[in-house]
């Protein structure tokens, strides 16, 4: 079967299998951004699966966009913590890849300091209760993509085996393309063209840091359902672009991968997504039409079996990253591997500390996870 064959990235590194261990927001950091040990647990039980790469939860570049209790990358005092969590995620010999991120106008008001929400234009979330930004600087737009760059460096000193950009789910990057966020008439918004230039501006600085021998990935929502949004169209060129630039592998962030169905900003998981404009061609066949082999494709969303798996691979995805299975049962790689599906985990235990305690789950994540009822199932 395909998902069990090696796959080589342009870097040169490669992955002894087609699986994929998710970025999965645990919201269980200190205070400071480094790493807990529950943490690192969580982690290094659901790598010792057999993952050929793990995705690590998405590390902060700028105190200023932090969205939630989570890792950070934002300066060297991150740098022995994100030494530990680079070995938790090789527990099995996977690689090991850091996701990092900017909040923007969805980062949490209470972590980031008295800047203030900053974003690219002075437009609020649709979330509810979001406050509006004030639109970033020149100065400072030109200092993000310089943290996102000793991010990366962070990484590469750190050990990882390479860094994803976390250009998806309506943070930072994703706001500068959208243009329902992005209302600036300046080098950085206004038409397409100059959306495109932030996202890709990051990419290069991400590819620049990391070097040639190092995995370079970005991670995309495939277009916006929310009215007024992007369309898969926009999301293609993006990609296209993106390929030039010798990226490894290109993301593609759905709720479920045989549906065109991206979580909407507004993030409520107990209802359908709005969809007006949602495309009649699957997005994961689509971004692998447009890049043409020049990088990877990653699908996510949906995966709990390894027919789900070869189904994505059909659709033409190189690679495939697993979520909610892995959070349900650390095992999963295991079981799937060795045939055993039918002993898979359903579900999350009814009891809230057996949740904690038999799956190596933060308790802080436990909180976070049962916040939004719907988006993982429970027994």
């Amino acid at each position: 079967m395909v998902v069990w064959s090696p796959f080589r990235f342009n870097s040169g590194q490669q992955m002894a299998n087609r699986f994929a261990m998710a970025p999965l927001t645990t919201d269980s950091s200190h205070d400071d951004g480094t790493a807990t040990e529950h943490e690192l647990e969580f982690v290094r039980r659901r790598a010792a699966s057999g993952f050929g790469a793990a995705v690590s939860s998405a590390a902060y570049v700028e105190q200023h966009g932090r969205s939630w209790q989570g890792i950070g990358a934002a300066h060297d005092g991150h740098l022995s913590s994100l030494h530990r969590l680079a070995a938790a995620m090789r527990a099995a010999g996977g690689l090991a890849i850091l996701q990092i991120y900017d909040g923007g106008r969805i980062a949490k008001p209470e972590l980031i300091g008295e800047q203030g929400l900053r974003a690219p234009s002075a437009v609020a979330s649709l979330r509810p209760g979001a406050k509006t930004p004030r639109a970033m600087t020149a100065n400072e737009i030109a200092s993000l993509i310089a943290s996102f760059r000793e991010a990366a460096c962070l990484a590469r000193k750190a050990g990882f085996d390479g860094v994803e950009i976390h250009g998806a789910n309506h943070y930072a990057i994703h706001q500068f393309f959208s243009p329902r966020a992005n209302h600036r008439v300046d080098h950085w918004g206004g038409t397409l063209s100059k959306r495109l230039n932030f996202p890709l501006a990051v990419a290069q600085a991400v590819r620049d840091a990391l070097g040639p021998r190092l995995i370079a990935g970005f991670r995309v929502t495939p277009f916006e359902s929310e009215l007024g949004g992007y369309t898969l169209e926009d999301a293609k060129l993006l990609c296209n672009e993106l390929a030039r630039l010798n990226l490894d592998y290109i993301s593609v962030s759905l709720d479920d991968y045989r549906r065109s169905r991206p979580v909407g900003e507004t993030r409520v998981y107990d209802g359908p997504v709005e969809q007006r404009h949602a495309p009649t061609e699957n997005p994961v066949t689509a971004f692998a039409r447009v890049i043409a082999g020049r990088s990877a494709v990653m699908a996510s969303g949906g995966i709990k079996t390894c027919m789900d798996a070869e189904g994505a691979i059909k659709m033409g995805a190189d690679l495939v990253a697993v979520g909610r299975a892995v959070v349900v049962d650390p095992e999963w790689l295991c079981k799937v591997r060795s045939k055993r599906e039918a002993s898979i985990l359903a579900g999350l235990p009814k009891d809230e500390r057996e949740i904690a305690r038999a799956l190596s789950i933060p308790p802080r994540m436990v909180e976070y996870l049962l916040s939004r009822p719907g988006w993982i199932p429970r027994l």
